[in-house]
């Protein structure tokens, strides 16, 4: 009987930094897991630290001395605050050691057991950085992880038994063994402050991701440790100067660093409550004027010119958000790291679609407040959400209701009930616009009623829309004119209902009709022939093996090369059941 891939673990090796240098000199491991060493009190803690922190340059010299442990191929991975990773990360990234690079693959999010705090957002989200050494940043040095058969088990809703995620009529597409393994992972039953020790499920699933026959090292640290510390009261800032009214409720077509130039002149102490960007992600995306695909480095000095512009023109107290993918949000954090508290580091599990290794699923969020005022959190209306227990479907939701239904969990800073913006019926014509649920929840806790909250990348109004639906006042800038004119129209979409509340009514861009034989019935007939025959179908086989169902998929307008690997998970998960039994 051949044993289950899920229990065939790589060999592991645990020692402490100061017993390190007594690992021979030719030992060379396929992993390291580096645990950096920081107390349960400093978990959640805000601050302002900045890059001569003698914890940073520690830890840096221990990451070297893993580097040497690495082989070519390896993985390094370490665990550790959001308040520290990012300089770790992007000493990585920046690295040069002998001929090696060090290449960013993840920022993967722990998600611990939180507990309420009062008048804070609670913390869940302890970080796991994933770097890849290769010989060159271009040619990358393959490496392999065991995700066909380390997959997460579907769960079922508790109220009306179906599973928690819906596959929206593709049902019969899913991987039996289970969900793809993404960048969150749930320890939920493991407390947060007991997280400054790395679970053993987590090792546990490092070592079931790299398989049998490799081996890990974990290096714990213990010469130093964080030491995160903010004034305890901080000096209020005067307000007195130079000011200049601000035309508020505008949709501003404008290059946003001009327009934040030429604000922080007119008034110096700043006017806005919030400010939140959702930047272009570098990843050439489909915009219409902005190029998308900027040099590393030019992107990143581009991203730090707004930054620093929604800094100067936020009030004291003032909140800070960017939104980016976790490559570029190290280099945000870093930024404005030693200006700004960091409060936290949001993860947002936005159900994205499958890439790479890993499924990457979440955005960081990143939420810093300006020195010299209390920061604003209300979090009276949301400290609770609804139970993850549920799943999403429409008739599953009305029926809890009538019958009140309702379990909830508690609101932290890993965000999964808000989810991207999947069918083109629900968006307007931008590709990377938000739900207006997530500007809703972030404008409703960290403002108050008539604040100003700004945007520099407008896109669609979706942060303008919120900000009116809540009664505050908003200011947006965007360099397209064809988006300009969508957020003008959109905003004039809000309409007062009879009770005098706010709505906010979508135009919908039509979905194409799909003609002839729907794409279930396509799907199912090729994955029939496919497992019966316990075999892969290219098109042309197909043409030579069976006419009629060729003719059926000749139309298929979805990916068949997608569907082709949901046929083949299908066959290897039979075959594993089969000779396991």
């Amino acid at each position: 009987m051949k044993k289950n891939p899920l229990h065939q673990l790589a060999n592991f090796t645990e020692v402490s930094e100061t017993k390190l240098s007594t690992l021979k000199s030719d030992t060379l491991f396929d992993a390291v897991i580096l645990k950096t060493n920081f107390g349960a009190d400093q978990i959640g803690k805000h601050s302002i630290i900045r890059e001569a922190d003698n914890f940073i340059q520690q830890t840096i010299l221990l990451i070297d001395k893993c580097c040497l442990q690495l082989k070519d191929g390896g993985l390094i991975f370490v665990y550790g605050l959001p308040n520290y990773l990012s300089y770790f990360g992007e000493y990585l990234s920046d690295k040069k050691q002998d001929e090696y690079s060090y290449l960013f693959k993840y920022w993967i999010s722990c998600e611990f057991k939180a507990e309420e705090i009062k008048n804070e957002l609670p913390n869940a989200h302890i970080g796991l950085l994933m770097y890849l050494k290769s010989k060159s940043k271009k040619n990358t040095t393959p490496f392999d992880i065991n995700t066909k058969f380390v997959r997460v088990p579907y769960s079922d809703c508790i109220a009306c038994g179906n599973m928690t995620k819906d596959w929206g009529g593709k049902k019969h597409m899913l991987n039996p063994l289970g969900s793809a393994l993404s960048d969150v992972w749930n320890f939920n039953d493991t407390p947060i402050k007991k997280a400054n020790n790395i679970p053993v499920a987590l090792t546990e699933r490092i070592l079931a991701l790299l398989s049998e026959g490799k081996n890990v090292l974990q290096v714990n640290q213990t010469k130093v440790k964080a030491n995160i510390s903010v004034p305890e009261s901080e000096q209020k800032i005067s307000l007195n100067g130079k000011t200049t009214a601000v035309e508020k409720n505008k949709v501003v077509h404008q290059s946003c660093i001009d327009f934040l130039n030429q604000l922080h002149q007119k008034n110096p102490h700043g006017v806005f409550d919030v400010a939140f960007a959702d930047p272009p992600y570098n990843l050439a995306k489909n915009y219409s004027i902005y190029q998308d695909d900027l040099e590393e480095r030019k992107y990143i000095d581009w991203c730090n010119e707004w930054l620093l512009g929604m800094y100067n023109n936020l009030k004291p107290g003032g909140a800070l958000f960017v939104l980016n993918i976790p490559k570029w949000s190290v280099y945000h954090f870093n930024f404005l790291a030693d200006k700004m508290i960091f409060q936290n580091w949001i993860v947002w599990d936005a159900l994205s679609t499958p890439a790479g290794k890993l499924l990457p699923a979440h955005y960081s969020l990143l939420y810093f407040s300006k020195p010299g005022a209390n920061a604003k959190v209300n979090l009276q209306t949301v400290r609770e959400i609804t139970s993850r227990e549920y799943c999403l479907r429409n008739s599953c939701i009305t029926k809890r209701k009538k019958i009140g239904d309702d379990k909830k969990e508690l609101l932290t800073d890993v965000w999964r009930d808000v989810h991207r913006i999947k069918h083109k019926k629900d968006r307007d014509q931008h590709p990377c616009q938000l739900p207006t649920k997530l500007m809703e929840r972030i404008i409703k806790i960290f403002s108050d009623e008539g604040d100003l909250i700004f945007d520099p990348f407008g896109g669609s109004g979706t942060t303008a829309i919120g900000a009116k639906l809540l009664n505050r006042n908003y200011i947006i800038t965007e360099l397209d004119k064809r988006y300009v004119d969508i957020a003008e129209k959109n905003l004039a979409n809000i309409q007062t209902d009879l009770t005098g509340l706010l709505y906010y009514e979508r135009e919908s861009i039509a979905q194409k009709k799909i003609n002839g034989t729907p794409r279930k019935q396509i799907e199912k007939e090729y994955m029939t022939l496919c497992f019966d025959n316990r075999k892969i179908f290219s098109l042309d086989e197909l043409k030579e093996v069976s006419p009629n169902t060729f003719g059926l998929v000749e139309h298929y307008q979805g990916n068949f090369n997608k569907l082709q690997g949901a046929t083949r998970r299908k066959i290897e998960a039979h075959n594993l059941f089969s000779e396991q039994s």
